[in-house]
């Protein structure tokens, strides 16, 4: 007996969610450094684990690839991707640009429905703070910064953060277990909906500017400039 179409259909939508769900489970051991950087990705055990062929897992290796989680060196291997100080640097570079202008556009233009958003995200903060628990603080920290690029109105913006998003993940998780960086996250994050609620833009930028730059001061060793001038200063006062 022949399969209708709409058993087709229904059999290829399930194959695609299982297919996505792996996807997304890949992309978490490589957050949580499950899959430490530098390690190799073999595609037949991963194959075995998940009960799939290994061409979905080549398709899902390449995706990964696309977001610069992995690199797929032809005839060698799959490694996870190293995260270089430099690669956080021009990351959180990107995002200070983008994300301020973000703040900034949509403090005047988020929508009453966005507030009410907002509020719940703002409730999720507190939560997170009174449990002291990091992965509703996570789940908060993301749905905060994606309402407020939907609330700026700039497509062109949203899919260059969009395109750098697996680094932008894997940078919240390190920033994250810092100690005390949970708490100081919130923190920030609280004053940044509360700038968006009362719709000021200067402070909605500032608080998104801080936010960021506190990030990147807290994961980024001193800069070559930085070393170069205590050296100078060092030397200087020992002749």
């Amino acid at each position: 007996m022949k399969t209708n179409l709409k058993e087709q259909l229904a059999g290829a939508s399930s194959r695609i969610k299982v297919k996505e769900k792996i996807f997304q489970s890949l992309k978490a051991d490589i957050f949580s450094q499950h899959l430490k950087p530098g390690q190799t990705i073999r595609e037949e055990e991963l194959a075995e684990k998940y009960e799939i062929s290994r061409t979905p897992i080549r398709e899902m290796l390449r995706r990964l690839e696309q977001e610069d989680l992995v690199r797929i060196v032809p005839n060698i291997g799959v490694y996870v991707s190293e995260l270089t100080p430099k690669d956080i640097e021009e990351v959180l570079e990107l995002r200070i640009c983008l994300e301020t202008a973000g703040a900034r556009l949509a403090a005047s233009k988020i929508t009453e429905q966005q507030q009410e958003q907002l509020e719940e995200i703002g409730k999720q903060l507190d939560l997170a703070a009174e449990k002291q628990d990091s992965i509703a603080s996570f789940d908060a920290d993301t749905k905060l910064h994606d309402l407020i690029m939907v609330a700026a109105g700039n497509s062109r913006a949203r899919r260059i953060l969009n395109n750098l998003l697996g680094q932008i993940h894997r940078i919240r998780f390190i920033s994250g277990h810092k100690p005390g960086r949970m708490n100081t996250t919130i923190a920030e994050h609280k004053i940044l909906v509360a700038a968006l609620m009362s719709h000021d833009p200067d402070k909605a930028a500032e608080a998104m500017h801080t936010h960021l730059l506190n990030t990147k001061d807290l994961l980024l060793p001193q800069s070559d400039l930085d070393a170069k001038f205590e050296t100078f200063v060092r030397s200087s006062f020992s002749k």
